[in-house]
């Protein structure tokens, strides 16, 4: 599984891990690496923002910048909801020219998943799987997983958004490849990765972000990690960019250890057919349905 580390700026390096990235097309005008890069084009950032952005700007964009991906200009859905046909537009066009775009498919519901992989297959073999994390996550993760599961099911190679975290790849075990940029989020809010620990809070303020204070064992334990695993740099956890990096570190390098009942699910979900799978999308989907009306 290949683990895509989200940069945001130049602030933290963490392409210096050889790792490959994932940048947004918002904030980025070149890139300066030679790591494999693929392009986020932000689609949930100019929803957000009501950002007027056309298939024709978006081209624009890809082409000053030296990647290997780009994601397609995707308008979200919640799970169980409906495709905005747009996006098979904003793919043909970006396709038709000669961008190596990849198309966004979110939990829509069962029959517009396979109308949406029916399209994109025609043109590619690989699908980046979207809506995973809040606040796109209406309705739990448990559809998630079922959705995930049959998307898999579905395609040659699939990408998550943003579920790159160790346990997040638990989660998505079968995946080919996720992403993440929470690493930086944790680090600038004082927040270090205890390999299978999870988040600790080693700054100064009295806020600690609902995470627990890393003790004196806690954080030789990731002393003692960083060092066997040949973390290339000094350490100092009172710096921001030290911390994010640090983090980033532990992503790649750590795995989650524990079992609870999302990894459980995952694993049995896996082992439905298809068919069975839509189903149950069905019912979740029916039910949700009911109760927000």
């Amino acid at each position: 599984m290949e683990i895509f580390l989200g940069v945001q700026d130049l602030k933290v390096p963490a392409w210096e891990f050889h790792t490959p990235v994932m940048i947004n097309q918002l904030r980025w005008d070149s890139v300066s690496w030679n790591n494999k890069t693929w392009v986020d084009s932000g689609g949930y950032q100019i929803m957000k923002k009501g950002i007027p952005l056309s298939p024709e700007m978006i081209e624009k964009k890809y082409k000053t910048l030296s990647a290997d991906a780009y994601i397609n200009l995707d308008i979200p859905s919640f799970p169980c909801g409906r495709v905005d046909e747009r996006n098979f537009k904003h793919f043909e066009y970006l396709y038709e020219k000669e961008i190596n775009v990849i198309p966004v498919v979110h939990g829509y519901n069962v029959e517009d998943i396979d109308k949406a992989i029916d399209f994109y297959s025609q043109y590619v073999d690989v699908i980046a799987f979207g809506g995973i994390v809040p606040p796109s996550l209406k309705g739990g993760r448990k559809i998630v997983i079922y959705l995930y599961h049959y998307v898999r099911k579905s395609v040659k190679k699939i990408h998550v958004l943003g579920a790159g975290s160790p346990y997040m790849r638990k989660i998505f075990f079968n995946a080919d490849s996720v992403d993440t940029a929470t690493y930086r989020v944790k680090g600038a809010n004082g927040l270090v990765i205890i390999p299978g620990k999870g988040e600790r809070y080693v700054g100064e303020r009295k806020i600690t972000w609902n995470a627990k204070r890393a003790t004196e064992e806690e954080i030789d334990n990731l002393l003692s990690f960083l060092e066997k695993t040949g973390y290339p740099y000094d350490v100092d956890l009172r710096d921001w960019v030290n911390r994010s990096m640090i983090n980033a570190w532990v992503m790649l390098h750590s795995d989650y250890e524990k079992e609870t009942w999302e990894i459980r699910l995952s694993k049995e979900v896996d082992k439905m057919h298809r068919e069975e799978i839509g189903e149950k999308i069905g019912e979740i989907c029916n039910f949700l349905k009911l109760n927000v009306e």
